[in-house]
């Protein structure tokens, strides 16, 4: 597109939500990958109608649970609202996969051969505003003199390129030596082998950006958690799911000596 043009009209919505901001629970609830939107001005990014709802276009079933989760735990929830194959929030702009040119194997030919003018949009349009609200809220979280307890929620496919993935949860950490590890032995008490660390990705400053920089790097006690998406296909399994995490979260809070809000209706564990 011609570099005077704006990627996003006036009618379409700001890459960052935010909901409850002034929700009481220490837990701050953020979902980069919830939407598949796409940008009016890109179209369809050349990709068949077929794959404009697969896993490589957005987090399957990560807005749902990241929702309910947000909800039973009274915690404000943060969300970016276009696809990442526009550009992925949770990578740094200078990352190689910041812009993915495939998705599972699958070209994307609107991200063929970007222009630095083209990259430059995509930044300002969409990463920027993301990552200003996602600083702004925790800023003014600071100010108030609350608690953080930093949560991303994210989810994978049961298959990858063949391989079947076992684990049915994952806690990602790089540096968090608190959050991370109480909910991971929370887990680990439910689901046993069922949920591991650091699977079925690890954690690192080339393939993350949100809980390295946002969370930790802020010394707040963080962590990403990944669920996978076969498990969050309805309503009654992301209801069953979430009500899984709020309770481990809850015990993991308990264990640092945070203390939480009492459960909401729902939370039946």
């Amino acid at each position: 597109m011609p570099d005077y043009l704006t990627l996003l009209s006036a009618d379409e919505p700001s890459p960052f939500g935010l909901e409850n901001e002034l929700g009481q629970s220490p837990f701050v609830i953020v979902c980069e990958h919830a939407s598949a939107r796409l940008p009016k001005s890109l179209g369809t990014l050349g990709l068949d109608d077929e794959h404009l709802t697969r896993h490589f276009m957005w987090d399957i079933g990560a807005l749902d649970l990241a929702h309910i989760i947000a909800q039973r735990l009274d915690a404000p929830l943060a969300t970016q609202r276009y696809s990442r194959m526009i550009c992925d929030c949770n990578r740094h702009w200078e990352a190689e996969s910041f812009i993915p040119t495939h998705g599972e194997g699958i070209p994307v030919p609107a991200n063929a051969d970007l222009t630095p003018a083209e990259r430059a949009r995509r930044r300002a349009e969409i990463w920027q505003p993301f990552q200003d609200g996602v600083a702004n809220m925790l800023d003014a979280r600071e100010a108030r003199g609350q608690r953080t307890l930093f949560v991303t929620i994210h989810s994978f496919t049961p298959t990858f390129f063949g391989k079947q993935r076992e684990v049915e949860y994952g806690v990602l950490f790089d540096r968090d030596t608190t959050l991370s590890p109480a909910l991971l032995k929370a887990l680990r008490a439910q689901h046993g082998e069922k949920a591991l660390a650091n699977e079925p990705y690890d954690m690192n400053r080339d393939s993350d950006y949100t809980v390295p920089v946002h969370g930790e790097d802020r010394g707040l006690d963080s962590v990403e958690i990944e669920v996978r998406n076969d498990l969050l296909s309805t309503r009654e399994q992301i209801e069953t799911r979430a009500n899984e995490l709020v309770f481990a979260l809850r015990e993991a809070a308990e264990n640092l000596g945070v203390t939480t809000n009492p459960p909401k209706e729902g939370t039946t564990l």
